[in-house]
Order: structure tokens, then C-alpha cells, then sequence
């Protein structure tokens, strides 16, 4: 399971997946990008239920927006 998001109108993407080393477990990567679709910096952490239901609730009410593996390609400029 993973899923990127994006704040509207932000250049910053969350990606949640889940932890392949521990079960059960969601890892969050957070991306900076500049206007180009570079990576202007990135933390990784562990994340929870939580934050990912946050998340969601947060598409819903129109604050983000779910970005597909293929736009993320096409932000970075990748094929």
C-alpha cells in the first residue's frame, strides 16, 4: 500500500507506504520540491493510522489532492 498527497497550491508531496521491515507500519516520506520538480529536500519518519486517515479526511474537505505514481513521475520530470 501507498499513496502520495499533495496540499493545493503547496509544492510539498507526503508519501505514506507501509514499512516492509516491521508490519503493520506506515513510513512517511515528505517532499520539498521547487517549481521544476526538483527535490529541494525530504525527511523520512514513521507515521501512523492517524496521520494517514488525517490525510484523507483532508482530500475530502478539499485541502488535498491524491496524486497518482505517474503525476509524481511527471512532477520529477521522470519517465
Amino acid at each position: 500500500m501507498s499513496v502520495f498527497f499533495r496540499p493545493i497550491g503547496s509544492n510539498n508531496i507526503f508519501y505514506f507506504f507501509e514499512d516492509k521491515k516491521i508490519s503493520g507500519c506506515i513510513k512517511t516520506i515528505s517532499y520539498n520540491l521547487d517549481k521544476d520538480g526538483n527535490i529541494k529536500g525530504m525527511w523520512e519518519k514513521s507515521g501512523t493510522v492517524a496521520q494517514l486517515m488525517g490525510a484523507i479526511k483532508s482530500v475530502e474537505k478539499g485541502k488535498l489532492e491524491i496524486v497518482s505514481e505517474a503525476e509524481w513521475k511527471n512532477l520529477l520530470g521522470a519517465e
